[in-house]
C-alpha cells in the first residue's frame, strides 16, 4: 500500500537546526485497486453455517453470490448494490464487510529514473531480475533505513540522535533514498542503480524528519571512522547558511576517500545565494561545498530521452518531460578551488528527481519528488564506477571519480527539448551509467587474425597459440572471450591476454577453436 510521503527533500535552517519540508510528493491512489460493487462479507459463528446464511442473504436482498468461505473464514463474497451494504451490515450475524480489490503479482519494476540514466545498460549493474550484490558500501546519512525491508541490503546502522536505539527508519525519507541507490535486483518491488550494494543506515533525522548540524556531523564522523569500508555517502539533506564545522567534517572524510553525493536543494535558487559567494549566510550547504558532488533534478516521465513524456501540473508547478525540474537549485558561479570542472559550474550533474518510485518504511513503496531523489541516483552511479574501476583513497581520487561521471554525462543538447529550463544557462549533463561501462557485446570487430582451426597433438605435449583481435577504436584487445576453445576430453586453461596457453593433459588429442 502506498501512502502520502511528507517532509521529503528537507532543508535545514541553521539557526533553529531543524529540518523543514521543501519537497514534492505524489501518492499512488489506493482506491484504484478497489473492484466496484464487489464485497467480502465475514460472518460471526452460526449454527446455520456460511452456505445457508449466504443463500439467505442472497434471497433476502436479491444479490449475486460469489465464493462461500467455510474453513479459513466463515463468510462469502458477493456483488452488492451500494444501497444495501449498510442494511446487510446491520444484521447481528455479520462480523464485518470489506471491499474486494485487485491483487497482482509483485513483479519487479524498473523505475523510469533507472532507465533514464541507462543503468539498465551498465554491465556491472547487470539488471536482469536475478539477485547479485554490487560489491560497494554506501552510507545513507538520513532518517535511517527500514532495516527489514526485503528489497534492501542493510548491513549496519548507527544513531546520532537522543532517544533512538536503532537506525530503523520511522520517517521514510532515508528508506526512499536507499532504494533509489541500491534496491535489490531480486524480481520484486523496484531495482536501484547499484542493485544490492551494502547499505549503512546513518540515522541523523528523527521520525518527524528533524535533526541538527551536530547530529549530521556526528553521522559524518561515523562514516569517516569506517572509511576503510564505506566508499560512498549520500546526503539528501541541506541547510541555508554557513557551517565551517560541517565543511571541515566532510572535507576530512573526503580525504579518506569517501565520495560525498548531495542534493542541490529545492528552493529554485543559486546554491551560493544571491551574492554568489561561498561562505556566506545565504549558501545552500553542503551543496555549495566544492568537496561534494552536487546533483540537480531532471523531470522525466517515460525513462526515455527526447521530451516525449508529456507534462503534468503538481502543486501548481508545471513539469515537462526531459527538462530540469522547476524547483531545483542551480549554480551561476563556481569557486576557483573546485577540484572538478563541470559545465554546470558548482553542479556536477543532473539526475531524475520527479515522480520517483522507491522503497519506503514498513516494507512499502512510494512515489516522491525532489533533489533528495536525484542525489541517490548519482550515489548509485558512483558505486557502479567504483565496482568497475576501484575506490578512492584520498581527495584526489574522489575528484577523479566525480570528473569521470561529469565527462560521461549526456549534455543537455541531447536530452530532446530545445529549452531544458536550466535557469543559469550553465548546462550540467545528465548521468549516464552506460557510458563508463557499457553492457552487451563489445564493439564491432573490424578484423581478426585467427580463423577456425583444429590442432592435433601428441599425447603428453603442450602448445602455445597466439590470437589477436582489432576493435573499431584501433586498439589491440584480448579476444579470448570471443573464441570457443574445446578439447577432445577435458577442459583447458586459457591464460593471460592474447597469448593462449594450453596445458595438454594425458588423453587429450586435439583442440578446436571456433568463433562464438
Amino acid at each position: 500500500m502506498i501512502k502520502k510521503l511528507v517532509f521529503l527533500g528537507a532543508c535545514m535552517a541553521v539557526i533553529s537546526a531543524l529540518l523543514l519540508s521543501a519537497s514534492l510528493a505524489t501518492a499512488v491512489n489506493d482506491d484504484a485497486h478497489i473492484i466496484p460493487g464487489q464485497y467480502i462479507i465475514v460472518l460471526r459463528d452460526s449454527a446455520l453455517g456460511p452456505k445457508s446464511l449466504a443463500n439467505e442473504f442472497s434471497r433476502r436482498f436479491g444479490f449475486s453470490l460469489g465464493h462461500v468461505f467455510r474453513h479459513a473464514l466463515q463468510g462469502f463474497s458477493a456483488f452488492l448494490p451500494d444501497d444495501i451494504v449498510d442494511k446487510i451490515k446491520s444484521d447481528p450475524r455479520i462480523k464485518y464487510i470489506e471491499k474486494d480489490r485487485t491483487v497482482y503479482a509483485f513483479e519487479q519494476i524498473i523505475p523510469t529514473g533507472v532507465s533514464r540514466i541507462k543503468a539498465t545498460q551498465n554491465a556491472v549493474a547487470n539488471i536482469d531480475g536475478l539477485e547479485e550484490e554490487i560489491d560497494v558500501d554506501i552510507a545513507i546519512i538520513d532518517s535511517g533505513i527500514d532495516l527489514d525491508h526485503p528489497d534492501l541490503n542493510v548491513v549496519s546502522n548507527v544513531v546520532t540522535l537522543p532517544f533512538y536505539q536503532t537506525g530503523n527508519d520511522y520517517f521514510g525519507h532515508g528508506t526512499h533514498v536507499a532504494g533509489i541507490a541500491a534496491a535489490k535486483d531480486n524480481g520484486i518491488g523496484v531495482v536501484g542503480v547499484a542493485p544490492g550494494a551494502r547499505l549503512h543506515a546513518v540515522k541523523v533525522l528523527s521520525g518527524l524528519g528533524l535533526g541538527s548540524l551536530s547530529t549530521i556531523i556526528a553521522g559524518i564522523d561515523w562514516v569517516t571512522e569506517h572509511a576503510d569500508e564505506i566508499e560512498v555517502a549520500n546526503m539528501s539533506v541541506g541547510a541555508i547558511g554557513h557551517s565551517e564545522a560541517l565543511r571541515e567534517a566532510i572535507g576530512n572524510s573526503v580525504n579518506r576517500g569517501v565520495v560525498y553525493v548531495v542534493a542541490a536543494g529545492n528552493e529554485s535558487k543559486d546554491i551560493y545565494g544571491r551574492d554568489r559567494r561561498l561562505g556566506t549566510r545565504d549558501d545552500v550547504i553542503p551543496a555549495s561545498f566544492p568537496e561534494v558532488a552536487t546533483v540537480s533534478a531532471l523531470t522525466d516521465f517515460d525513462g526515455l530521452e527526447g521530451g516525449q513524456g508529456g507534462s503534468k501540473t503538481m502543486k501548481n508547478l508545471l513539469f515537462e518531460d526531459d527538462i530540469l525540474a522547476p524547483f531545483t537549485n542551480y549554480s551561476k558561479t563556481v569557486v576557483s578551488d573546485n577540484p572538478v570542472n563541470s559545465p554546470g559550474k558548482a553542479i556536477d550533474f543532473a539526475a531524475p528527481g520527479v515522480n520517483i518510485l522507491s522503497t519506503y518504511k514498513g516494507g512499502e513503496y512510494y512515489v516522491a519528488s525532489g533533489t533528495s531523489m536525484s542525489s541517490p541516483y548519482a550515489a548509485g552511479c558512483v558505486a557502479l564506477y567504483i565496482a568497475k574501476y576501484g575506490r578512492a583513497y584520498d581527495a584526489a581520487g574522489v575528484a577523479e571519480i566525480r570528473q569521470a561521471l561529469i565527462d560521461t554525462a549526456d549534455p543537455q543538447s541531447a536530452w530532446g527539448p530545445a529549452d531544458t529550463n536550466d535557469p543559469d544557462r550553465y548546462d550540467e549533463g545528465l548521468l549516464n551509467a552506460e557510458a563508463f561501462d557499457p553492457a552487451g557485446p563489445p564493439p564491432n570487430l573490424l578484423s581478426i587474425s585467427l580463423a577456425p582451426l583444429t590442432i592435433a597433438l601428441p599425447k603428453g605435449r603442450s602448445v602455445q597459440c597466439t590470437a589477436a583481435g582489432f576493435y573499431d577504436n584501433g586498439n589491440l584487445k584480448d579476444i579470448t572471450t570471443l573464441v570457443n576453445w574445446a578439447c577432445a576430453d577435458e577442459s583447458i586453461a586459457i591464460i593471460n591476454g592474447t597469448g593462449l596457453a594450453f596445458g595438454i593433459n594425458e588423453g587429450i588429442t586435439q583442440i578446436t577453436a571456433s568463433f562464438q
